[in-house]
């Protein structure tokens, strides 16, 4: 069972007074008569932990678990710039040697964009417009599609379809 914040401190206060680890197992058992005594690896693990670090307070919380390299700053870039250059790039042939869940990951939780699909009655629509208007809005000939676009005015301003 791991120790609470008030008794990592009370073993290294009670360390540093008597320099004894038997003397701050005694103190622990009497302040603490319903748990079991701390080990002695436990008392100098905490000991040596306050002593280099500052503190023998959990310090794993944020740097503990494996380390994501694919999200990294350089791979943002050229999935960002891919995406520019061709929104209708599919996630599963991406063209980028990233896998497809990668490129997902990538697109929604650091650039913030979203997929939709166009699908037939948009496409019609989006071709009657461009007959009544003479614009040429950006079509194509496939039923379905699926393209990302940018969820924040920043990305859109600098998105061209």
């Amino acid at each position: 069972m791991q120790l609470t914040k008030e008794q990592r401190i009370f073993i290294v206060v009670n360390f540093l007074d008597s320099n004894s680890i038997q003397h701050v197992q005694e103190l622990f058992e009497e302040r603490l008569p319903e748990r079991n005594s701390s080990s002695k690896v436990t008392i100098w693990k905490n000991v040596r932990k306050y002593k280099t670090e500052g503190t023998s307070l959990n310090l794993n919380k944020g740097r503990s678990g494996r380390k994501s390299t694919e999200r990294a700053p350089e791979n943002v870039e050229i999935v960002h710039q891919a995406l520019l250059a061709n929104p209708d790039i599919s996630s599963r042939k991406n063209g980028l040697s990233k896998s497809k869940s990668t490129f997902n990951r990538i697109v929604k939780l650091e650039l913030k964009w979203h997929p939709y699909k166009m699908h037939t009655g948009t496409i019609r629509f989006y071709k009657a417009l461009q007959q009544q208007d003479g614009n040429s809005y950006a079509t194509n000939s496939k039923v379905q599609r699926a393209t990302f676009m940018p969820t924040d005015e920043q990305d859109a301003r600098t998105h061209k379809v």
